[in-house]
C-alpha cells in the first residue's frame, strides 16, 4: 500500500552527522535496486500532479532511497528539516516522458511555458557555465514541474557579474516571477536585488551558497550546510578514518574568502592536540590553474604532507598531476563536493604504488530542489524555516564510483536526474 510521507512532528533538527565513512558502493547498490533508469525515482507518473499544498502520495521507503542517494549516505529522512522531506518526497516522483521532454526544453532555453499554472519561477544563477551549474539547473526544473501551480520557467545567468546578477534578479521580478530560486555568488552584495524583488512580492530562496546575514524578508530560505560542522568533519576524517599525524595542507579558494575562513577554523580547532599540524594554507581561486600552482608550491617546499583538505572537488586532478610530476605519490585527498574526473585518477592508481585515498561528499545539485520546494511553500502559505541546514557526510571512494559513461566534468553519483535526460544533456 502507498502512504503519504508526512512531515515527522515538525522537527527542524540541524541534521548533521559526523565524518561518516560510508562506501559509496553501498550507495550504488540502493541506486540500483530502485532503477537507475529514472535516476532513483519511484513513484507513479500520475503522482506528480500533486499541488504544493497538497500531499504527496509516495513510498517512504522509496523516498529514503532517493535521500540516500542525493547524501550517498545513510541519512535518515525524518532527521531533515520538513520542507526539505517534502522536496525530497517530489524528488522521488516519477516524471511521465513528456514532462522529461519539456524539462529538456526548458534546460536549453531562458523561457518556457510549462503548463496553465499562475506561477512564474525564475532561476537566478550568478554564474551558469560550468557543468555543475548546468546539472544544478536542470535539478530545479525537474522538481517545478512537479507543480502544476507553475506555468512559467525563466532562468537567468549572470557571468558571475554582479551587476548582472543583481539587473536579473530584478528583472525577473518585473516580469512576474513570485518565486525565485537563486545561487548566489556574491553574498551580501546581492542584497539589494533580493530586497527589491521581494518588495515586488516575490518569494526567493537560495542554495548551496548562503546569504549571509539576509533578513528573511529579502531571503525568505536558505538551504545550504554548515561550514563549520563540515570543517570539523574534515579533521574526524583525518584523525579517526585517515589516522594522520604530522603536517597536512589546506587548499582555499579566492583569498580570504569567508567559506574557506570559517572552515578552515573550525578543522584546526578540531585537531588540536591530535597530533595533526596545518603545515601549508594555499589558495587556488577554485580554478585548475590555481590548483596546479598551489600543488607544485606545496611540494617544491619539501612539506610532506600527509594530506590534502579542499572544498571543491573538480579542479582537483591537477593536484595528482603536480606530484607525478615531481615523482611523488599523491597525499590522501579530501574534498567537498565530488567530480567524475577526479573518481576517474583515483581509480586508475588502484592496485598501483601510485594510489591514494580519497574522501569526497555528495555533489549538493539537489539543493535546488529544496529550495523549489520551499518557495511553492511559502507561495501556499505554509511554514519554511529560513535556514535549512543540511548535513554533508564524508564518503570513502571505492572501486565503481567513476562512471566511465560520464565526462570529467559530470558532478557525480548523488545526481538525482534520471539516466534518459542526463544522455541528452552531455550530447
Amino acid at each position: 500500500m502507498r502512504i503519504s510521507v508526512r512531515r515527522q512532528g515538525g522537527r527542524s533538527t540541524r541534521a548533521r552527522s559526523t565524518a561518516t565513512t560510508v562506501v559509496v558502493a553501498a550507495a550504488l547498490a540502493f541506486t540500483a535496486a530502485c532503477g537507475s533508469s529514472d535516476g532513483g525515482s519511484s513513484g507513479s507518473s500520475s503522482d506528480a500532479k500533486g499541488s504544493a499544498g497538497s500531499k504527496i502520495d509516495v513510498d517512504p521507503a522509496a523516498v529514503q532511497e532517493t535521500v540516500n542517494k542525493a547524501f550517498q549516505a545513510d541519512v535518515k529522512l525524518d532527521s531533515l528539516p520538513d520542507t526539505v522531506q517534502d522536496a525530497f518526497a517530489r524528488a522521488t516522483l516519477t516524471l511521465p516522458q513528456a514532462k522529461l521532454d519539456k524539462a529538456f526544453e526548458c534546460w536549453k532555453g531562458a523561457s518556457c511555458t510549462v503548463g496553465n499554472g499562475k506561477v512564474t519561477l525564475g532561476i537566478a544563477d550568478g554564474f551558469g557555465q560550468n557543468q555543475w551549474r548546468k546539472f544544478s539547473k536542470m535539478e530545479i526544473i525537474l522538481q517545478a514541474l512537479t507543480y502544476p501551480e507553475v506555468g512559467k520557467i525563466l532562468s537567468t545567468d549572470a557571468q558571475g557579474d554582479l551587476a548582472t546578477f543583481q539587473s536579473n534578479v530584478r528583472s525577473l521580478a518585473a516580469q512576474g516571477a513570485k518565486a525565485i530560486v537563486t545561487y548566489d555568488d556574491f553574498g551580501p552584495a546581492a542584497l539589494p536585488a533580493f530586497t527589491a524583488a521581494s518588495q515586488q512580492g516575490a518569494k526567493i530562496a537560495s542554495y548551496v551558497g548562503p546569504v549571509p546575514d539576509a533578513p528573511e524578508s529579502a531571503v525568505a530560505a536558505q538551504v545550504h550546510g554548515d561550514t563549520c560542522a563540515t570543517g570539523e568533519d574534515m579533521a574526524d576524517v583525518a584523525t579517526n578514518d585517515l589516522k594522520l599525524s604530522g603536517d597536512v595542507a589546506i587548499f582555499n579558494g579566492t583569498p580570504g574568502n569567508p567559506q574557506g575562513q570559517a572552515w578552515n577554523k573550525c578543522f584546526e580547532d578540531k585537531i588540536k592536540g591530535s597530533g595533526i599540524t596545518v603545515g601549508k594554507k594555499l589558495d587556488t581561486n577554485w580554478t585548475p590553474a590555481g590548483v596546479y600552482q598551489a600543488a607544485s608550491a606545496l611540494v617544491s617546499s619539501g612539506d610532506d604532507a600527509k594530506g590534502i583538505f579542499y572544498d571543491y572537488a573538480d579542479p582537483m586532478p591537477q593536484i595528482i598531476s603536480a606530484y607525478e610530476k615531481a615523482g611523488k605519490v599523491t597525499p590522501a585527498l579530501v574534498t567537498w563536493t565530488s567530480n567524475n574526473g577526479l573518481f576517474k585518477e583515483w581509480q586508475q592508481r588502484q592496485g598501483t604504488d601510485k594510489a591514494f585515498e580519497l574522501y569526497f561528499t555528495n555533489g549538493l545539485n539537489w539543493q535546488g530542489r529544496a529550495a523549489v520546494t520551499a518557495v511553492m511553500d511559502l507561495l501556499a502559505g505554509k511554514k519554511v524555516e529560513n535556514q535549512m541546514i543540511m548535513p554533508q557526510p564524508f564518503v570513502k571512494a571505492v572501486k565503481g564510483v567513476y562512471d566511465p559513461k560520464r565526462p570529467d566534468d559530470y558532478p557525480g553519483p548523488s545526481v538525482l536526474v534520471p539516466d534518459a535526460l542526463i544522455s541528452r544533456m552531455l550530447q
